[in-house]
């Protein structure tokens, strides 16, 4: 694995390369949707489990739904960009999530790759994900193609939020965002 900048990156993505970028919530395993195939299989991720989109702003996300439920919007007001992952309908059928980052270097790959990237946390499937480049496994580590340097996140995973098919289901609860909080948002007083 070799550290490279942000423009470096880039260039990798495109060509198909998958990546190890820092989050505000772990370490991403990040790829184009040229090189998904490459990161299944550095993830050990069966292929039927989706990745989500890591997007450069709720635009871009909700450019990639079928409808965009108003309590979409509301939470992408109040949470984005920051650790929350919704999912929403997609345009191309089934479903899709989405998330806008507020970490400065997921956002500069962004910003320099020009569309969404694919990313999940960069370790193999079952195992604890890494808040930050030292903590990842070498297998994961070795098989990919670059890394950004970048402050490590804080180890929690993304909240997750199914809002498709006119439903609103708290997938993946985190300590600062749970049923509560969700109730308290979805149904105001």
């Amino acid at each position: 694995m070799r550290y490279v900048s942000v423009a470096e990156a880039a260039e990798s993505l495109q060509e198909g390369g998958v990546g190890l970028v820092p989050t505000e919530t772990v370490v991403g395993l990040v790829a184009g949707e040229s090189g998904l195939s490459r990161l299944f299989e550095i993830k050990g991720r069966q292929l039927d489990k989706p990745i989500a989109l890591l997007c450069a702003s709720a635009q871009d996300a909700f450019a990639l739904s079928r409808e965009v439920p108003p309590f979409a919007r509301l939470l992408a007001e109040r949470f984005w960009p920051g650790p929350l992952t919704l999912v929403l309908d997609s345009l191309k059928g089934g479903t899709v999530g989405v998330r806008v980052p507020v970490h400065p270097v997921a956002c500069a790959v962004l910003a320099a790759y020009g569309n969404p990237l694919r990313a999940t946390s960069a370790n193999s499937s079952g195992k604890p994900a890494p808040h930050a480049l030292e903590d990842i496994d070498a297998t994961v580590r070795s098989a990919a193609d670059f890394a950004i340097y970048g402050g490590p996140g804080s180890g929690e995973a993304s909240a997750v939020v199914d809002l498709s098919g006119g439903k609103i289901q708290l997938l993946r609860p985190t300590e600062s965002f749970g049923e509560t909080e969700l109730f308290r948002l979805a149904n105001p007083a």
